[in-house]
């Protein structure tokens, strides 16, 4: 991984969050890209004798001073990137600096520093998770800062779901953490346990990490089964894809489901979506005989 985008508002846990970003570049040796989306409408501090061709440029300015002063305060080697730019809308903001930029993971925190701003934020949150073409670490403002050694991957046993656990593996691999996949199935999927053991050969025949364990848990409650287990099991981050799919199963696993985790735990969320697979393709990925639900 050679760059890391952090994207901060200032607020508490967005420092919470930098602490995250700026532990991974250290352990990477990756450059570090602060950046800062702001508007100008909104912005009433400047003097009035300012036109807008002029604001524009001061404000930039002003912003990346902002970024660099923040910065100063962590003692690190890591290099750093300062970026401000000027956008009403925040997700595009953020993802006009993912273009220019092209960093490989997008890291930010999941409450703003007021009323207005969290609901925004988490608004911005939520829509990176779908649209963002690089994967999301979204940090929950309680989250502690350390180093990921148990690693959860919540699974509905896709093929897809290979390939975006090769991802993780290339992510997390230096921290050589244990990767539990669990896949919660309901009481009308019969074939929970049937297609566990199908999925363990296709990881088996994929991936080549040997810290990988399987769990299944039976439950109608996909949120509260997922919940609980991660809070009696320590996890360090969960992991989550992101689909698009039209089965009754796939829409019990999914439905807003990455988007309640992001609110609703202290262990930060790694989130992945199939506009991003499919951005990376992986050709190589051995396909098994698929089980029927």
């Amino acid at each position: 991984m050679k760059k890391i985008l952090f994207t901060t508002d200032f607020s508490t846990n967005a420092k919470k969050a930098f602490s995250f970003a700026l532990n991974m570049a250290e352990k990477y040796q990756a450059e570090l890209i602060l950046a800062h989306v702001f508007d100008i409408p909104n912005v009433y501090n400047y003097p009035v004798e300012y036109n807008p061709s002029e604001m524009k440029p001061e404000m930039i300015k002003d912003w990346q001073r902002t970024l660099k002063d923040f910065f100063a305060n962590y003692d690190t080697k890591v290099k750093a990137k300062f970026v401000a730019v000027e956008h009403p809308s925040v997700m595009k903001g953020i993802l006009s600096i993912i273009e220019t930029h092209k960093p490989q993971l997008l890291v930010v925190g999941t409450r703003g520093k007021s009323l207005i701003k969290e609901l925004i934020l988490g608004g911005t949150t939520k829509a990176l998770v779908k649209r963002s073409p690089i994967p999301v670490m979204a940090i929950p403002e309680n989250a502690d800062p350390k180093d990921f050694d148990k690693v959860l991957y919540a699974s509905d046993l896709r093929e897809d779901d290979v390939q975006a656990l090769k991802k993780l593996v290339q992510l997390v691999e230096s921290y050589q953490p244990e990767i539990e996949i669990l896949h919660i199935y309901p009481d009308s999927e019969y074939k929970g346990i049937e297609k566990i053991e199908w999925f363990k050969e296709l990881v088996k025949e994929n991936i080549d990490y040997e810290r990988i364990s399987f769990e299944i848990l039976r439950s109608d409650d996909n949120f509260s089964a997922l919940h609980n287990h991660m809070v009696r099991n320590n996890f360090d981050l969960l992991v989550m894809l992101e689909k698009k799919r039209s089965g009754i199963i796939d829409k019990l696993f999914h439905q807003d489901l990455v988007k309640k985790m992001e609110f609703h735990t202290r262990i930060p969320l790694l989130s992945y979506n199939e506009n991003f697979l499919l951005a990376t393709n992986d050709k190589d990925i051995k396909k098994g005989d698929t089980v029927e639900h």
